[in-house]
């Protein structure tokens, strides 16, 4: 199956959000909004579109459920490699699994 990845950078973030991404599946299905995030030792990685759950952890904290995820470890592995990679370059990204 061929995917597409479209990268954008964000300019005058605070919360580590670097830019986002859409990955399109085979001409066929898009998700929007996957967010590209510097932790704070300075790596870079995805993070899924999710939505804020009504309920918190022990500690108080907000909790978040994924709207679309990889399956597999080793797609997610792939997927995060490609959308870092696009973002870099600052080029779309194709590729086939």
């Amino acid at each position: 199956m061929r995917i597409d990845i479209r990268t954008k950078a964000l300019e005058d973030t605070n919360n580590g959000v670097k830019g986002v991404a859409t990955v399109t599946f085979g001409n066929s299905f898009a998700v929007r909004n996957i967010s590209i995030v510097e932790s704070k030792a300075g790596n870079l990685f995805i993070s899924m579109p999710s939505f804020k759950l009504k309920t918190t952890d022990e500690n108080g904290k907000a909790q978040f459920k994924d709207i679309a995820y990889p399956v597999t470890k080793d797609f997610r592995e792939i997927l995060q490699e490609n959308v870092l990679h696009s973002y870099e370059i600052g080029e779309d990204v194709t590729f086939e699994v």
